[in-house]
């Protein structure tokens, strides 16, 4: 038996292979932290400028056919829900479906429905919310889910009779000045006519 001679499968890594192997993989975690720190403000940016596109969409989905349909269209208001800051408050009637038989003449009548657009804060946030009241059902939509805190903001303009402009600033950190700001113009379609016989 020689002394000095050693079986290589009983010896484990030498020193330089060790450091080789830790050298790799500090390469690779630097290079998979850069990927994560990427892809997260990525995702930011992009939700930022999904959230500003997103606003005038909704918005529109709403505001148009509400103030369309509208008897009166009301800067601030009461009644329907007491939620947060009022800044609109919209009356229309709710006419019964061609499907109605008429037999029971309130059926014919329809009622009265009150929508509410509100302020409402949530957590750290400013929600645009809307909320329908038809008699004793009351729905609720946020359409605005982060208003840029600014003061006035949302608002409500009466330019002239019946043309109704709401308009709403959201956070867009891919501005330059952090925030984008649309505004959405509807005319209520409702007339009054008289007819004589």
């Amino acid at each position: 038996m020689t002394r000095g001679f050693v079986d290589r499968q009983e010896v484990g890594f030498t020193l330089p292979e060790l450091l080789v192997a830790i050298t790799i993989l500090g390469i690779i975690m630097v290079a998979i932290g850069a990927m994560i720190t990427t892809s997260f403000r990525t995702s930011t940016t992009v939700a930022a400028e999904l959230q500003g596109s997103r606003g005038p969409k909704v918005v529109s989905r709403y505001w148009v056919p509400d103030v369309e349909q509208a008897k009166s269209v009301t800067a601030l208001g009461t009644g329907c829900v007491a939620e947060g800051t009022r800044i609109a408050t919209i009356v229309s009637h709710d006419y019964p479906s061609a499907f109605v038989d008429g037999a029971d003449p309130s059926d014919a009548a329809g009622q009265d429905r009150t929508i509410a657009w509100s302020v409402v804060p949530n957590g750290q946030r400013r929600q645009l919310v809307r909320n329908v009241c038809d008699g004793s059902t009351t729905t609720r939509n946020v359409v605005v889910s982060d208003l840029k805190d600014v003061s006035g903001n949302p608002s409500v303009e009466v330019s002239t009779t019946p043309r109704y402009t709401i308009t709403v600033t959201v956070p867009d950190r891919s501005r330059t000045n952090d925030e984008y700001e649309f505004s959405v113009t509807a005319m209520s379609q409702v007339t009054t006519t008289t007819s004589t016989p």
